[in-house]
């Protein structure tokens, strides 16, 4: 009787000391998967970080760019007017990119007689041109939306840190 009371006893702490050891094994399991889950967010945003950074030094040395090179310009108003109909072309160009892209105008016959409209709404470096029935936005802000739509960041516009 005594040897059976000492087995039960046995095997009842033997249950119950089992039953804490699976409690405790879930509980660490559960705070295992919380510092994973942790673990995965920080990486994320650490990654997203890293992409603004990115966008915000792609984004200065765009604009350094400009300032040390206004005649940048000239290439994309080129590129808008071989990708349209050039009659009667309007291009709307920032006030301090006209006499650039005049100039530039004015050596290649090529091109027609274009209108050069000074429009302060444009920034320097990017034009709109307008045909009849068409029209190119090649204006800093809709160039960069559409880089960053291609890395499937629409929410970050050009004018968003400050000029």
């Amino acid at each position: 009787m005594f040897e059976d009371a000492r087995r039960d006893g046995h095997e009842a702490g033997y249950r119950e000391g089992a039953e804490q050891a699976r409690q405790e094994a879930m509980r660490i399991a559960a705070l295992a998967d919380a510092l994973d889950e942790a673990l995965a967010r920080l990486d994320r945003d650490v990654a997203e970080e890293l992409v603004g950074l990115a966008m915000e030094v792609a984004r200065r040395m765009v604009r350094n760019a400009l300032a040390e090179q206004p005649e940048a310009v000239i290439e994309t108003v080129r590129m808008a007017l071989n990708q349209l109909p050039q009659a009667q072309a309007r291009i709307h160009l920032h006030p301090d990119d006209v006499a650039l892209v005049r100039a530039y105008l004015a050596e290649q016959p090529g091109h027609g007689h274009p209108t050069l409209i000074d429009d302060d709404a444009i920034s320097r470096g990017g034009c709109l041109v307008q045909t009849v029935g068409s029209q190119l936005d090649a204006t800093l802000e809709t160039r960069w939306r559409r880089v960053l739509e291609t890395l499937g960041r629409p929410d970050t516009g050009w004018q968003e840190s400050g000029r």
